[in-house]
């Protein structure tokens, strides 16, 4: 390997070391450069003597390691820094590939290439549909709410982390995907989907029975905002006697989105408390112009409402504007920064984590509903929705 292949290997791997960035969604951040571009000398001596036992090994293995193909340098260079990222026992910070990256752009955007289901990452490394998406292939198939996702294309998914294992179901539009899935019951399927361009909805909302309004917020994307915003005009227009604002299966998304979402909601007072491992901390507020600060409030939430999701759930709870009701959250309560490397791979690292207004942390715990309800195998069977019709039942108790 000549010196120019090693100093860019060098530039991958300490950026680990030296990215700085403030907040979620629109942090800053700079990339790293060889060590002898270093405003000081003491710096670049800091980094190599770092880097020291890295490079011992890394020349042992190029110098003397058996192989009857070239050695794949960039291969080598990505498995030692998600070796690293994997010491720093944090599943949140993760290093993501070019196309991995671009897939949770992807998403934030609101449009997508796949089969359209939202899923989380079950304890035993597989994934579980949580919501499928209305209009996309999935939802023409024997897919349902609680399947575990087994394979994909064959090659079981334990042991790949959520980025990787999501990679494998996108794809080209017009191609095809085949699953492997497990039912609730027991039973296991072989499905194939093909996929098309996925339009995630953003947001949802109607009347229901008893002049109760219903809005479900999938993920605070780009457009949440203006959606959300659109959507309770047209609500409250109705004059409803209640509000079900449904976050589950909601995995998150912009930070400074929550806020302005929650500013709906909310008539004052903060929305959340980020820290940083220095101790310093930032208080996010309300805008102080919201249009539905007063209406009577249920929230949903189940283990798939995660990150600002459960941002806005705390929020609620904690200035008891409404009442959660479900079951607990996923307990995401940590920033990331998404940091883009020379070659377009990327480092999604944890720089701070949130609290309620109230000082609850929410990492590896998530929130507790005020009214617990779940949902059971056979209620999806039966298209049954206990947490929605508690909560029509709490807003109606609620009537003057």
């Amino acid at each position: 390997m000549n010196n120019w292949q090693k100093w860019a290997i060098a530039a991958l791997l300490i950026v680990l070391l030296t990215t700085t960035a403030f907040a979620a969604g629109f942090g800053v951040g700079r990339y790293v450069v060889p060590p002898y571009l270093y405003p000081t000398q003491r710096t670049a001596e800091k980094q190599q003597e770092q880097l020291r036992i890295f490079w011992e090994a890394w020349q042992i293995i190029e110098d003397k390691f058996y192989s009857e193909e070239p050695l794949d340098f960039k291969s080598m260079a990505y498995g030692a820094i998600r070796g690293m990222v994997s010491s720093l026992g944090d599943p949140h910070t993760v290093f993501l590939t070019a196309e991995q990256a671009n897939v949770f752009h992807e998403d934030l955007e609101g449009e997508f290439g796949g089969i359209g289901v939202t899923v989380n990452m079950t304890e035993e490394g597989y994934l579980q549909v949580v919501k499928l998406i209305p209009g996309a292939p999935a939802e023409k198939t024997s897919l349902k709410p609680g399947d575990i996702i087994l394979e994909v294309d064959g090659k079981s998914i334990q042991g790949l982390d959520m980025a990787q294992a999501i990679s494998l179901i996108r794809g080209p539009k017009g191609t095809q995907v085949r699953l492997l899935i497990k039912h609730p019951e027991g039973e296991t399927e072989e499905i194939t989907i093909t996929r098309a361009i996925v339009e995630i909805p953003t947001v949802e909302s109607r009347m229901l029975d008893h002049n109760i309004a219903y809005l479900r917020l999938w993920e605070f994307n780009a457009r949440a905002t203006a959606l959300v915003r659109e959507s309770l005009k047209e609500l409250l227009g109705k004059n409803p006697s209640g509000l079900v604002l449904d976050l589950r299966g909601n995995p998150g998304g912009y930070l400074h989105i929550v806020v302005q979402i929650a500013s709906e909601f909310i008539p004052e007072g903060t929305v959340l408390i980020e820290r940083n491992s220095n101790g310093q901390e930032t208080r996010h507020s309300v805008s102080g112009l919201g249009i539905a600060t007063q209406i009577p409030l249920a929230v949903l939430v189940d283990k798939g409402s995660a990150s600002a999701a459960e941002i806005l759930a705390g929020a609620i709870q904690d200035h008891k504007r409404g009442v959660l009701i479900g079951e607990r959250t996923f307990g995401k309560g940590s920033v990331q920064i998404t940091e883009r490397l020379s070659d377009q791979s990327a480092l999604q690292v944890t720089i701070q984590r949130w609290y309620t207004p109230a000082n609850r942390a929410i990492e590896g715990q998530g929130l507790t509903p005020d009214i617990e309800v779940g949902i059971t195998a056979e209620d999806w069977q039966a298209q049954r929705d206990p947490q929605l019709e508690r909560a029509i039942a709490y807003l109606l108790s609620q009537a003057p």
